[in-house]
């Protein structure tokens, strides 16, 4: 008999929802199987370190014009800044009319107030180029990654510039090999995470908290229309419905293990299925999970208005423009702070004078930002990259366009 066709990202749809189902019929005893969630993590973030330094490295020591690449990088950043400063807005505007945080009565709660300065922007370089990629610091690796590629175009010796070369190509394609197997075990993974998080999710504060992530929904919703469908489609004129099949194992893997870093193996293969060219999508995608956060540029404006309206306070015109600043600002340096999106929101909460209190309100229901954020990210980071491909005449339109089935999931890598 023939063996069925399956879609890989069909497969871990049924994966993620079975697991949804399983843990809200379960329950807290579905824990037990939170381990084999915790390996399918800890697997990828094992390769995260080494394929962020390979990837962006060989991308930068392959192109020989420093022009070319400079023209890349500048149309790339440019796409991530817009998506932002889009999403900051959206955020700001869902805010203020939703007005989160009317009703909330503040609990008795103490928390760390992490203070940012330009300290927190000087440490994306790294003292210790070795020691980031043993501490697996991701945009210390970019840096320094970076760093290597220019050296290596600059380089003078042509034998010495080839075997690097050589030698990036090679540890991107050991990386790489190892995902692909890797991957065999996502369904598995996925169904145990998606069971215990759903499991330990607790909704006794979402009646207080219906108006911010009422707020957060809309927002999100009308960024994905916005950004990812119509402005995608107005300046590529591709389908993006055909996009979004393609990202689905990626959006699908995100939304499972709420790291961006984590889902990047998933991603940039995605990025490159899509008929992106690989050396683009290998300097877009691995950047863009350190200096491209959507989901943040939504929630930033959102966290301090839900401080602002708790205590009856009402955001002014140039506090407004001070949440589309801080918005930009922070959703790109949020890499570099411990933490998170929640050491994200008490520094602003104290930034702008409001009880620290508020982030035990926001903390309740970060999962739900999580999981929904980690898959905006990834959708942001794949989306400018293929704009900047379309428009740089690097991609493969009819490969874009052509239907991707994996046949036999189980069958063995080539």
């Amino acid at each position: 008999m023939k063996k069925k066709k399956v879609s890989f990202a069909m497969l871990l749809l049924a994966a993620s929802a079975l697991g949804v189902i399983a843990g809200y019929v379960v329950g807290e005893p579905i824990a037990v199987i939170k381990p084999l969630g915790t390996l399918f993590t800890r697997l990828l973030f094992m390769l995260v370190p080494g394929l962020v330094f390979f990837s962006i490295a060989s991308s930068f020591a392959n192109i020989a014009d420093i022009r070319k690449l400079s023209k890349w990088a500048g149309k790339i950043i440019g796409w991530f800044m817009l998506t932002t400063l889009i999403g900051t807005v959206i955020g700001t505007v869902t805010g203020l009319f939703f007005k989160p945080g009317q009703g909330i009565t503040l609990p008795d709660a103490s928390y760390e107030v992490t203070k940012i300065s330009a300290q927190n922007y000087i440490e994306w370089i790294p003292s210790n180029a070795f020691g980031a990629l043993a501490d697996g610091n991701i945009i210390q690796i970019v840096f320094f990654a970076i760093f290597a590629g220019i050296a290596i175009v600059l380089m003078k010796n042509e034998s010495h510039k080839d075997f690097l070369k050589t030698m990036l190509n090679a540890g991107q394609d050991l990386f790489l090999t190892i995902i692909k197997y890797v991957m065999y075990y996502a369904p598995i993974g996925i169904f145990a995470l998606m069971a215990s998080s759903v499991a330990a999710f607790k909704g006794s504060l979402l009646s207080e908290m219906s108006s911010f992530l009422t707020a957060y929904t809309v927002a999100f919703v009308l960024h994905i229309i916005i950004v990812y469908f119509v402005m995608f489609w107005a300046i590529t004129k591709l389908n993006p419905f055909t996009f979004f099949k393609k990202a689905l194992p990626a959006l699908i893997t995100a939304f499972a293990t709420t790291s961006s870093a984590g889902t990047m193996p998933v991603s940039l293969q995605a990025t490159k299925d899509m008929g992106v060219d690989e050396e683009l999508a290998d300097f877009g995608i691995p950047l863009g999970v350190t200096f491209n956060m959507d989901s943040m540029a939504l929630e930033i404006p959102l966290y301090i208005m839900l401080g602002m309206y708790a205590i009856g306070a009402n955001p002014t015109v140039p506090q407004i423009l001070q949440f589309v600043l801080l918005g930009v600002l922070f959703s790109i340096g949020c890499a570099g702070v411990p933490g998170g999106g929640i050491a994200i929101a008490v520094i602003l909460v104290n930034t702008f004078g409001l009880p620290v209190e508020i982030v035990g309100w926001i903390a309740a229901v970060f999962f739900y930002l999580d999981v929904t954020g980690t898959a905006i990210n990834v959708w942001g980071d794949m989306i400018s990259t293929t704009i900047a491909a379309k428009t740089e005449g690097m991609l493969d339109v009819e490969k874009y366009n052509s239907v991707v089935v994996v046949s036999d999931i189980n069958k063995k890598a080539a």
